[in-house]
């Protein structure tokens, strides 16, 4: 039957490009007009225009395939026969369209189907069994192991009388599985610079089938290791092993989705803390098969750790304070204005001279002011007045002008400031002043210096601090950095109003430490979402040599 129906089409000029064998509307449009006489002369039975399909779609290059009324392929080009052999398993190719139909599932379902998972199955009943003539769709197939993305055009073809046939294409979508490997290669990246580890396991026993590649990295253990049996239960810490087993045991059974958080030893015996996200793949509702990721979170952990030691420091901090304030209100200002009431009341009820009450009046009001002044300055600690009626750069020179004496006498403090007064933000203000609070007492109590020099500066977009002294300084590798109250509740201020703190000491050599607070809100919102911690060298600023430099950008 192909060699007559080669010679009825041998005279085919337009398809003298052997290259060039796309299905048009022409094309369609003559093989479906019944009406008018065709070119190749006269009505065509259904059997030759079946034979004339046949022949055409056997030389067609690409993957074409033509279905019957029943959804049934009656012929298909040798392209959409390699297609199909991969699903084919020793069955006739064309036997097996139901069934690759059935496992080709619509990439992007329309709204119109409520999300519902669509196949190439339903596209195509639309047309056999209803008005529809044309569709096209992108799809993958689950039948193949790649699970790779086409697109399907499928159109009906009217033949004389109540007979038609569905014509249908097969094309690759490239770009698709481009985009594919690109996802899988940012997944694969994602994996490693967060210490995700993929893995993949059996309900029975709790073992490990596959591990991905940053298993040696994230444990030390090689993925050969990680599949023998029991690899789990040896290796979680001992004080979390039974309440991980038991749980991982009861959880499988009742959820489909579960983590759990505990402590695996690594190969160096190092102790890591991880979260394993578990999804159950149950077969007849018995779980048979689990996968999932296991995420390392020993940073996560450390820094809750120090959150909850610095929230017990600061609580001590504060009821200290508050320890220091009632003393100071009850044994010191309490206990003086008792005096002041008892030589008043003496006064009312003796009889002296006027130079004698001249005296004692005199001495009373020394002692009441005495009294306001040391009010004054306990209020001053909890909050500066001046701050806020003055302006920051009068409260911090009021700060260094007041500064209590030691034992050893007080250092000699040179203030210098440009750039003000200006308006600035209260928070800046309240931050900038707290810190050199906390540095010039640092100064008076710790580092013994002789001298210390403030330098306040503003420009348009930021306001810096510095604060130096000639004292002892301290060794930059010791923990009192991160020990250390009143270093932690700087970085913590700076790191608030989004601005960069740097810290520079060595023993014998004294310290320096500098702030710059940003003006502008944008900047302030930005360092505040998007900060860190770094360690970097920072060139020595000034006339005192520092050997270590530690920076902390908030």
């Amino acid at each position: 039957m192909l060699k007559n129906t080669q010679a009825k089409i041998s005279h085919k000029a337009q398809w003298k490009d052997q290259s060039e064998r796309h299905w048009s509307p022409s094309l369609i449009s003559v093989l479906t007009n019944t009406e008018k006489t065709p070119k190749w002369g006269g009505p065509r039975k259904p059997d030759e225009l079946d034979e004339f399909l046949e022949a055409i779609v056997d030389a067609c290059v690409s993957n074409v395939a033509v279905l019957d009324e029943s959804g049934t392929i009656l012929y298909a080009s040798k392209a959409w026969r390699l297609l199909q052999q991969p699903t084919a398993m020793g069955a006739e190719s064309l036997e097996i369209a139901p069934y690759y139909f059935e496992s080709c599932i619509r990439l992007h379902p329309s709204e119109a189907d409520g999300g519902a998972e669509i196949s190439l199955k339903d596209d195509l009943q639309a047309i056999l069994f209803s008005e529809e003539k044309e569709f096209h769709q992108q799809y993958y197939c689950r039948s193949f192991k790649e699970q790779r993305p086409f697109t399907m055009h499928a159109a009906r073809l009217n033949l004389p009388g109540s007979i038609f046939r569905v014509l249908i294409t097969h094309e690759d979508m490239p770009v698709a599985r481009e985009d594919v490997e690109k996802s899988e290669k940012r997944l694969t990246q994602l994996l490693e610079t967060t210490r995700i580890l993929a893995w993949e396991g059996e309900v029975e026993g709790l073992r490990f089938t596959h591990v991905g590649e940053q298993a040696f990295k994230m444990f030390g253990y090689p993925a050969s290791v990680w599949c023998e049996p029991n690899f789990l239960a040896s290796h979680i810490h001992p004080a979390d092993e039974e309440r991980v087993i038991t749980a991982h045991l009861t959880e499988i059974e009742v959820k489909e989705h579960f983590d759990l958080t505990f402590r695996m030893l690594g190969a160096d015996g190092q102790v890591v803390w991880v979260q394993n996200l578990v999804s159950v793949t149950k077969e007849n509702g018995k779980p048979t098969r689990m996968h999932g990721f296991l995420i390392d979170i020993s940073e996560r952990k450390k820094s809750e750790e120090a959150l909850k030691y610095l929230s017990g420091r600061l609580i001590a901090a504060q009821e200290e304070e508050r320890k220091r304030v009632a003393r100071e209100l009850h044994d010191d200002l309490n206990q003086r204005m008792a005096v002041i009431s008892i030589e008043l009341e003496q006064l009312a009820e003796g009889n002296l001279d006027r130079s004698m009450l001249r005296k004692r009046i005199q001495r009373l009001q020394g002692q009441a002011q005495e009294i306001s002044s040391d009010i004054h300055r306990l209020s001053y600690k909890l909050h500066p007045a001046k701050l806020d009626h003055l302006g920051l750069a009068a409260a911090v020179k009021s700060l260094c002008d007041e500064l209590p004496a030691t034992p050893s006498g007080k250092p000699r403090i040179h203030f210098h400031q440009s750039g003000f007064p200006a308006d600035i933000p209260k928070d800046a203000a309240l931050c900038i002043f707290r810190i050199t609070q906390e540095v010039l007492r640092n100064c008076v109590k710790h580092s013994g210096a002789q001298s210390a020099q403030v330098v306040l500066t503003r420009d348009s977009q930021v306001i810096r601090l510095s604060v130096s002294d000639n004292g002892l300084g301290f060794d930059m590798k010791s923990d009192v950095m991160e020990r250390g109250l009143g270093f932690i509740s700087m970085k913590e201020r700076v790191r608030i109003v989004g601005g960069e703190i740097n810290i520079f000491s060595h023993p014998l050599r004294g310290t320096r430490i500098d702030v710059s607070v940003p003006l502008n809100t944008e900047t302030e919102t930005v360092k505040i979402e998007h900060g860190g911690r770094e360690n970097q060298a920072v060139p020595h600023i000034g006339r005192r040599p520092v050997a270590d430099v530690l920076n902390f950008r908030i």
